[in-house]
């Protein structure tokens, strides 16, 4: 994976793979907005292997119209526009063509059978392998972040993914399990395998989200490995910190995680380099346009996925309390809508 697959021009905007965050809803919007890159959420070998459809429901960021026909509802994203009007029936979502498919495992065998899976039946621009992250529960599996012990088991899954598929492959990792240093090591040895695009979030695994990311480290990682695409990750909040942290490290690209939430023009912020500023309308227009995607995909379970997006998008200016609460307590798509619409 390296800068020719894209064609982007440096630094590339990414969107972080969030679970149950930055799923094709609110991707979609990061990408209107100016997103160069996004990254599915993460998705477990097993899922994949074992129960594809619901699988794809998460990883199909390029054909969201394969889930059941959308009914009336606020206008997709169009290239050019901000535009959430009500739509007619036979218009259909645009896909997000610039998108990675993140996959979380252990098993070299597994991750090559899910690759495999995945190179037949999407297209996405790369498969993006997780040995980042710190989630309780993904460790006591011995996924992600827990990995960032073992570089010769990284090694293997990096081999297994190369073997699977013609498509670039990346990985995403912290600095290390408890200190700052694993990165290194894990960066001679995978550089070796042909891998060429890492994504440093610069914090230890054991760390989870405490503290401030160290941005040095992706500095010193850039300076010490010129022919890597490193693409720096943590803390970003504002237009301001990713200009400047992109500026200091000289790396490939900035992936913006919690930073965008509720607020997907971040991107926008970034490529003009200055404030963007949302109006109550847009904004409620944004949450009717997520709100329908999620149910078009996922029915109800959609509306529940889509409240902690509207405690993201409603705060900060007057009324906004009012309207959180009310969406907090809807239970289907009518009940948003009849909120929103008013």
């Amino acid at each position: 994976m390296n800068s020719n697959n894209y064609r982007m021009e440096k630094p590339i905007l990414v969107l972080a793979p969030m679970a149950n965050i930055t799923t094709y809803p609110f991707a979609s919007q990061c990408v209107k907005y100016g997103a160069d890159l996004v990254f599915t959420p993460m998705v477990h070998t097993d899922t994949i292997i074992n129960n594809w459809p619901e699988a794809e429901k998460i990883l199909n960021f390029e054909d969201p119209n394969s889930h059941p026909e959308h009914s009336e509802a606020c206008l997709p994203a169009r290239q050019g526009s901000i535009d959430y009007s009500v739509s007619p029936q036979n218009d259909k979502y645009i896909g997000i063509k610039n998108y990675v498919v993140q996959i979380i495992g252990s098993e070299p065998d597994k991750v090559s059978e899910a690759i495999k899976i995945i190179d037949k039946k999407l297209k996405p621009k790369g498969i993006d392998l997780n040995f980042a992250c710190p989630d309780k529960n993904i460790i006591k599996s011995g996924c992600g972040g827990y990995l960032m012990q073992y570089s010769d088991k990284i090694v293997e899954i990096c081999k297994a993914a190369k073997r699977s598929t013609k498509l670039p492959i990346s990985i995403k990792t912290r600095a290390g399990w408890d200190n700052h240093t694993d990165i290194f090591n894990i960066l001679n040895l995978i550089q070796k395998e042909g891998i060429n695009t890492v994504t440093i979030h610069p914090r230890t695994v054991k760390s989870g989200f405490l503290g401030v990311s160290d941005w040095n480290i992706i500095k010193e990682v850039v300076k010490m490995y010129p022919k890597l695409n490193i693409i720096g990750s943590g803390n970003i909040e504002t237009w301001q910190d990713a200009l400047e942290k992109q500026r200091v490290t000289k790396c490939f690209g900035v992936m913006i995680g919690r930073g965008a939430l509720g607020k997907p023009w971040l991107f926008k912020e970034i490529k003009d380099k200055k404030d963007y500023i949302s109006n109550f309308t847009e904004i409620k227009k944004l949450a009717l346009d997520l709100t329908q995607k999620a149910h078009d995909i996922w029915g109800d379970k959609g509306i529940t996925e889509s409240k902690k997006h509207f405690a993201w998008y409603f705060k900060g200016f007057p009324g906004a309390s009012s309207y959180r609460k009310g969406l907090m307590e809807t239970k289907n798509l009518k009940e948003v809508k009849s909120i929103l619409e008013n």
